[in-house]
């Protein structure tokens, strides 16, 4: 006879799933070292110990899951912006650059910095690896799509793509009086358009 686990399958379940939402934003917002399982509890007002029950790998394994979730989404995110410009690349650089000035940005200097110093190699290589990947692939197929057209001229469409991916992030690291709600979205599209001039053959 087959025996049950006494573990509960908590993928779906709805307070775990608001603990991931809450550390996501912490970790986000503060890096892995500064935000502690405590604060974690706190947010989502559940005793400190009760977090383990949902999160038994502990902090580390929370980090790297929210994190995976994050940058997943973030590809999901910039593939259909992609899909939806239709086939100018214009259109598609420009939409990409918008979506990225107005979604929640991604600190990749801390991250390379000091928080894959303070987790386990294994966890830092696989979670860097999901990160690039995910940011950079749906640029880059767009970027080496344009180039075999003959659209632009661009060696190497993962360089290129990261540079554009670089230069949106850190849009979101000049003060709020120079990029505002108002002007970031024509900011993010002038942006695009100096990496453009650079790409599109004349």
């Amino acid at each position: 006879m087959k025996v049950k686990s006494k573990t509960p399958d908590l993928h779906d379940n709805e307070t775990r799933l608001r603990i991931l939402d809450k550390a996501e934003r912490l970790f986000m917002s503060r890096g892995y070292a500064s935000v502690k399982l405590r604060d974690i509890a706190h947010a989502v007002s559940m005793r400190h110990a009760s977090l383990y029950y949902y999160v038994p790998g502990g902090k580390e394994q929370l980090y790297v899951e929210v994190m995976t979730r994050s940058f997943k989404r973030h590809r999901v995110g910039l593939e259909q912006v992609i899909a939806q410009a239709g086939d100018d690349f214009r259109a598609q650089i420009h939409a990409v650059a918008c979506w990225m000035a107005t979604s929640e940005p991604i600190d990749f200097s801390r991250m390379v910095n000091a928080d894959m110093q303070e987790i386990s190699s294994e966890n830092a290589t696989l979670l860097m690896a999901v990160a690039f990947e995910s940011v950079r692939v749906p640029l880059e197929q767009a970027i080496a799509k344009a180039a075999s057209e003959g659209v632009v001229d661009v060696t190497d469409p993962g360089f290129a793509a990261m540079g554009l991916v670089g230069l949106m992030q850190g849009m979101h690291a000049i003060p709020r009086q120079y990029v505002t709600d108002s002007n970031r979205i024509p900011i993010a599209i002038a942006t695009a358009e100096m990496l453009l001039k650079g790409w599109l053959k004349r």
